[in-house]
């Protein structure tokens, strides 16, 4: 097992190897958890990257469920409020992204 050392501002740097086992590059995001036996750090795509693609197909998926039986009118009115509401979600993580910076 690895040992890293932690510097000023309470930083680690990663070894190599587990960077690259994990997909791990500068700039990405990890999930820190605490367990009783300490904690976990995992890989955690933003909302622009792979986690953007399977909300898209999930959201897909529960519109297809809930307009089975509609008729066109409908439908489009359903694909609206979802784009809709898709929009609304992409301009809030945006805007909570430029406060962060």
């Amino acid at each position: 097992m690895p040992l890293v050392k932690v510097i000023r501002n309470g930083q680690i740097t990663l070894p190599k190897e587990l960077r690259t086992a994990l997909g791990i590059r500068e700039g990405d995001l990890l999930e820190v958890k605490m367990t009783k036996s300490g904690m976990i750090i995992k890989p955690r795509a933003p909302a622009g990257k792979d986690s953007a693609g399977d909300n898209f197909f999930q959201m897909v998926d529960e519109l297809r469920d809930a307009v089975k039986d509609v008729g066109p009118a409908e439908l489009d009115d359903a694909i609206e409020k979802a784009v809709a509401a898709a929009r609304k979600a992409t301009a809030k993580k945006l805007k909570a992204r430029q406060i962060q910076k």
